[in-house]
């Protein structure tokens, strides 16, 4: 893969540009992360960083609602957002013609607040009928939620999940929304990152022409704290849920990616859940015939990051102590004469250098490891860097998954 030459410069009002050109690809990308998620919230006040997603893309022109969808489409373009507990990401994707349209709808997110009483109502309604259709009334939904809470004590922010709680969205005001916007999308936290085919002095002409105008906020932010002491660890509960078979769903603690880079978890993950070759589901899936759907991943949050791995039961008669018994068993043995690691690792470079290849892949990566991490450069030595992880670091972790003690344990079983 050709190596990628970010380009980074930082506006008067703070906000920090990172140009990434490629002129063999016919799009550009913008991207915008800002440094708020759901770990900012407060009790009572949950679910405003993805309330406030929905809510920017009627905050985008002052002529009408939702016009930033009808400038995209009618450019030939598509865009997309994602929340998370620690960042809020807007990206478009636009031919390269149309760049300074991307930008402009960027900015416009960004320069002040115009939502109506209206958008509020809605954007209130479509997300709580998001959280009813996800969680409450779609079958396992509830695990994600039911697993913050089991996971951290009710002191951290990282104790609900993204989506928060329908009656704290149904309870936000215009006064809410203005502080909010007021405190956290401004200039100085966030990151404009350009890829594609764009030059570095077109794209930092257009940033100052149609961002650096936009005053930084005289706020200052604080943010919720974090101690490893609101992790629990040992912790176990089972929730009765209108489901067919019983399903085990087992985290374990790792630190957060502020402080490690968490490869070696990646790689952990790999080995105990991802396709055929995994342990999982050569131990639950082909030999023991205990689950018919296993797998494992990687939940990154800033200052705490969760492993988690899950097993649904092939039929009525197992149960989650079979399905959780199984599961730390498998792993344990592995941990013993651990392979596949290079196999792992090969897989995981594999993906990373596929999403490296497109414009909307590099401007992501780019703008989070500039967003946490001011270090634009770390695109071009994280697919080495997978090769470099130690064998015991990565045991280190199979073995914290296989011990009920430094685990958390939830099963969604069904109702009686």
């Amino acid at each position: 893969m050709a190596s990628i030459t970010p380009h980074v410069t930082t506006l008067p009002n703070g906000l920090r540009l990172v140009v990434c050109p490629d002129p063999s690809t016919p799009v550009v990308n913008v991207t915008v992360l800002y440094r708020v998620g759901s770990h900012d919230e407060h009790q009572g006040k949950t679910g405003l960083a993805h309330l406030f997603e929905h809510l920017m893309f009627d905050n985008a022109a002052p002529e009408q609602d939702k016009m930033y969808d009808v400038y995209c489409t009618k450019a030939g373009g598509s865009n997309n957002a994602y929340t998370t507990f620690d960042y809020t990401c807007y990206h478009i994707d636009i031919p390269a013609h149309q760049a300074e349209l991307g930008m402009w709808l960027e900015a416009e997110r960004m320069r002040s607040f115009r939502i109506t009483k209206h958008a509020l109502q809605t954007q209130r309604s479509v997300v709580i009928e998001e959280i009813n259709q996800n969680v409450m009334n779609q079958p396992y939904g509830i695990w994600r939620k039911a697993q913050q809470e089991l996971c951290y004590e009710p002191s951290s922010s990282y104790s609900w999940d993204v989506y928060g709680s329908a009656d704290d969205v149904a309870g936000v005001t215009m006064e809410d929304a203005h502080d909010f916007f007021s405190t956290y999308y401004h200039p100085s936290n966030a990151v404009l990152c350009v890829a594609g085919s764009i030059s570095v002095e077109e794209a930092e002409r257009l940033a100052h022409l149609h961002f650096g105008a936009i005053p930084d906020t005289t706020k200052t932010i604080t943010r919720n704290s974090f101690t490893p002491s609101q992790r629990r660890l040992g912790v176990q509960q089972a929730i009765p849920d209108n489901v067919p078979m019983a399903a085990t769903y087992i985290s374990v603690h790792l630190p957060g990616f502020l402080e490690h880079e968490l490869l070696d978890a990646e790689i952990a993950a790999t080995i105990i859940g991802t396709g055929r070759s995994s342990i999982l589901y050569k131990a639950l899936v082909a030999n023991q015939q205990l689950a018919s759907s296993v797998g494992a991943f990687v939940d990154r949050r800033a200052h705490t990051s969760l492993l988690t791995m899950y097993a649904f039961a092939a039929n009525e008669e197992v149960t989650s102590d079979q399905l959780a018994s199984a599961l730390q068993a498998a792993i344990a043995e592995f941990a013993l004469q651990p392979s596949n690691v290079e196999a792992a690792c090969n897989r995981l470079r594999t993906s990373h250098a596929a999403e490296l290849q497109k414009a909307h892949g590099i401007a992501d990566t780019v703008a989070w490891t500039t967003l946490f991490w001011d270090n634009p450069t770390y695109v071009n030595t994280v697919l080495s860097a997978y090769t470099q992880v130690p064998l015991e670091d990565v045991v280190g972790i199979l073995r914290a998954c296989s011990t009920p003690e430094t685990t958390a344990r939830l099963d969604i079983t069904p109702r009686d």
